[in-house]
């Protein structure tokens, strides 16, 4: 049975240890867990095929107590290489109306711009801060009027572009289809004095919207169109 009829996986993945729990569908703590070990540590490349074993071995035994299989989630990542990036970006118009495809454009172009000159980073969440449209700022976006000028403040969470390359090739290996990478740095703030030692239920508040202000990235359509496919509730 595919997975997504029941609910969610999410992995947790730090320097030495790999979590994987199911969600049930609509609920915000797991129902069930398995976690193991990473010998040596997550950046050893030397490491790849025992850890490979090691994921197999752990996912077919948490699909055995659930009776169903895994075949794609969500991964939350506590990293040292993980950074928070500011930029502003700004446009100027014959007077307009302020709609989606205005923030879209300003924003892929400066994500463009920042990956053609950044080499070991990878953009894993992009949250707009502020809108100072036509010298007035706005914490969230405003609907319905017409501007000139915009700024747009955007902050980026990026995390070592090497590390994601293993780890997605990892759950290539696995035939597991990755649906989002969380960083848990920028995660753990939404947890309201939750525990969470799996990084999971974080990484679940952020994947189900908890921060109107991130924009989410489809990555597939994003390879092949540079279009944001979903900006979480800004222009419901």
């Amino acid at each position: 049975m595919n997975n997504s009829l029941m609910g969610e996986f999410y992995f947790g993945i730090s320097e030495n240890r790999i979590y994987i729990c199911f969600f049930e569908r609509g609920k915000s703590y797991y129902k069930s867990s398995v976690n193991f070990e990473i010998p040596e540590n997550l950046n050893n490349n030397l490491n790849f095929r025992i850890l490979l074993v090691l994921l197999k071995e752990n996912i077919k035994k948490l699909e055995k107590n659930l009776g169903f299989f895994l075949n794609n989630g969500n991964i939350s990542i506590q990293s040292k290489s993980y950074q928070k990036i500011l930029f502003s970006f700004k446009n100027i118009f014959d007077e307009r109306r302020l709609d989606k495809e205005v923030i879209t454009n300003i924003i892929q172009n400066g994500v463009n711009q920042f990956n053609s000159k950044e080499k070991n980073l990878s953009i894993v969440h992009i949250i707009i801060n502020k809108y100072f449209i036509d010298d007035k700022l706005y914490k969230f976006f405003p609907k319905n009027i017409k501007f000139k000028k915009i700024i747009l403040e955007i902050e980026l969470i990026c995390l070592d572009k090497s590390l994601l390359k293993k780890i997605r090739n990892l759950f290539d290996e696995c035939k597991i289809k990755i649906n989002k990478i969380v960083s848990f740095e920028y995660a753990k703030q939404f947890l309201n004095n939750v525990k969470d030692d799996t990084m999971c239920v974080s990484a679940n508040k952020v994947v189900n919207g908890v921060n109107q202000s991130e924009i989410y990235i489809e990555e597939e359509l994003s390879k092949k169109t540079g279009i944001f496919y979903k900006i979480f509730d800004i222009f419901d």
